[in-house]
């Protein structure tokens, strides 16, 4: 079942905090970064140390470790801007030389997090869900798992990020209760003795946002908010044609005793009398007609005779 270990290592750890936009994940992508030049070694938290190792921004990552030396490999979560999340997930796909890629240490950044593997993490066609126990995700171009490994033979392979293979689900979970997920729209991957593949949130879009019938483009429904206006995520552009733009409606224009079925502007422009309870021109018409008079009008009459 799709998100099943996430949904599992997420259930009842923690109460949810309310946020605005650092709760919303979409647009994440994970990267496979090893620092150049770092070599591994047993005695040092790589995940406590990460900020001598780490990146803040996409064209900081190292996707290719070029040496057999044993060296450190961080999966990274990023966005646009920094984010407050609370589950992980994400796997291995197939790679090459499997057997020559040697795991020496690995773990979940910050170590306390609850971690549900499948039962060959990590290797090839594996994945694992991580869910923050004590310590919440929090910023951006953040650590969520670290390897040292090294390759035994001078053997290329490139693994790949991907969704979790034992649920199809490779994204992030925020810390509302209960919790929403966002899948990664990239994975990178990371080439050993190769070239491996970079990956970057992509560029926000602007949607567009009503107000009245002036068009604008924002990114946010919060934006849209404050200018008072309704939110349209789902259209892109102000066009030409102009989508806020909301056409007069037509109905009857009388004109004398001639209908025409034109908007209320068109109406006055032709010195006609607007007739909106009026739905079309007939027949019969609505313009043709000779009021009745009112059953107490002949009394009248007959008491000024």
């Amino acid at each position: 079942m799709k998100r099943v270990l996430l949904a599992l290592a997420l259930a009842g750890l923690w109460v949810g905090v309310a946020y605005a936009q650092p709760d919303i994940l979409s647009d994440g992508v994970f990267i496979f970064h090893s620092p150049p030049g770092v070599i591994f070694t047993d005695t040092e938290d790589y995940c406590l140390n990460y900020g001598q190792y780490g990146i803040t921004s996409c064209d900081q990552q190292n996707n290719s470790v070029m040496t057999q030396d044993p060296s450190v490999w961080y999966i990274i979560a990023a966005w646009r801007d920094a984010k407050h999340w609370c589950g992980v997930e994400f796997g291995f796909g197939a790679y090459a030389n499997a057997s020559n890629v040697i795991f020496l240490d690995h773990g979940a950044c910050p170590a306390s997090a609850l971690t549900i593997p499948t039962s060959g993490w990590p290797g090839p066609n594996q994945g694992i869900a991580l869910a923050a126990y004590d310590v919440d995700w929090n910023g951006n171009f953040q650590p969520v798992y670290f390897f040292g490994a090294y390759a035994y033979y001078a053997l290329p392979s490139v693994i790949q990020l991907g969704a979790n293979p034992a649920t199809g689900f490779g994204g992030f979970a925020n810390c509302l209760t209960p919790p929403a997920s966002f899948g990664a729209v990239q994975f990178g991957a990371l080439g050993i003795l190769a070239q491996g593949v970079p990956a970057c949130p992509p560029e926000p879009t602007q949607v567009v946002c009503c107000v009245d019938e002036v068009c604008h483009l924002v990114y946010t429904q919060e934006e849209c908010d404050d200018m008072g206006g309704i939110f349209h995520p789902e259209w892109t552009s102000c066009g030409p044609p102009d989508p806020c733009y909301i056409p007069p409606i037509p109905d009857v224009c009388c004109v004398g005793t001639t209908c025409y079925f034109i908007t209320e502007d068109e109406c006055a422009d032709m010195q006609g009398v607007w007739h909106p309870e009026y739905e079309d021109c007939g027949p019969p018409n609505p313009c043709d007609y000779t009021p009745a008079e009112p059953s107490s009008w002949g009394a009248i009459k007959a008491i000024y005779r």
